[in-house]
């Protein structure tokens, strides 16, 4: 492994500043699930310049600010069009201490696609990382419902080495329902924290979830939706009216604890979700 393949650290200040937006080392069963939503967008809130297209946004502090945060997270949760349009590693490459097991510190991939739109093999960078000790083996979330028995995406993803999880609540029609099936699942899985990180549509589903969960009328057991923290890296660029957008339906405001940086070119908003 050569050095090129560490990020150079971000600096001690924004190390100190994102301290009170990570997850607590260590969290106990009886804690919550800790959300971090986390995401880099242009100056005109998009993602990407356009559906399906890769698209650089983070400057190089902020992408090793990334992998800092993933360092300090349990696992990491993408969409099917993030895994379909970026061929993503989703790994750790920041320079902790102890280099000689990346994959430890790396957080577990887990891919929400209900319906099996990704062909995830031996090939793609998830599974190149974990052979080479360089990440976790990813997880799969379906509904099953539309996915076959004995799907031969699904035997040669179990057979490089990941998991599939089959959760019929994807399919329930309510994303507040859903979302809280996800995170449950995950939580007797023994994953504590998790860093969101996109795409769009997971994003967008998630923001207005949280709004939702205030006022659904689901039983307080299958209410677990509570963003912990928001980070956001906004690039001083525009994408254009044809780039994919990311935005809540509805207005919010459950921002507090709101701290500005700026890393290189990049400009940094960290925050808290008021949970009042």
């Amino acid at each position: 492994m050569g050095s090129n393949y560490y990020l150079a650290p971000i600096d001690h200040r924004a190390r100190s500043t994102l301290e009170y937006y990570l997850p607590p080392p260590v969290l106990s069963h009886s804690d919550g699930m800790f959300l971090t939503l986390t995401y880099a967008a242009s100056l005109d809130s998009r993602i990407a310049v356009g559906h399906g297209m890769k698209t650089h946004l983070s400057g190089p502090e902020t992408k090793s600010m990334t992998h800092y945060l993933r360092s300090r997270h349990d696992a990491i949760l993408v969409g099917a069009n993030t895994i379909i349009a970026d061929d993503p590693g989703l790994n750790c490459r920041y320079p902790v201490s102890d280099h000689s097991n990346m994959a430890e510190v790396s957080p577990r991939p887990i891919i929400i696609d209900p319906h099996l739109r990704t062909n995830i093999g031996p090939d793609s960078r998830l599974f190149k990382n974990y052979r080479s000790g360089h990440g976790k083996a990813p997880w799969i979330l379906i509904s099953g419902s539309k996915v076959p028995h004995g799907d031969e995406k699904i035997m040669n993803f179990m057979a490089a080495g990941g998991v599939v999880v089959i959760l019929p609540e994807l399919d329930s029609g309510y994303p507040l329902e859903s979302w809280s099936a996800i995170f449950n699942i995950l939580k007797t899985r023994g994953i504590r924290s998790i860093m969101i990180e996109g795409g769009a549509y997971v994003i967008n589903s998630l923001l207005d979830v949280q709004a939702a969960a205030k006022r659904s009328s689901l039983p307080d057991d299958k209410q677990h939706i509570q963003i912990n923290s928001f980070i956001l890296t906004i690039a001083p660029v525009y994408l254009g009216i044809k780039g994919v957008e990311v935005s809540p339906r509805d207005a919010m405001d459950h921002l507090e604890h709101i701290e500005w940086f700026q890393l290189g070119r990049d400009s940094v908003v960290a925050a808290r979700f008021f949970s009042g």
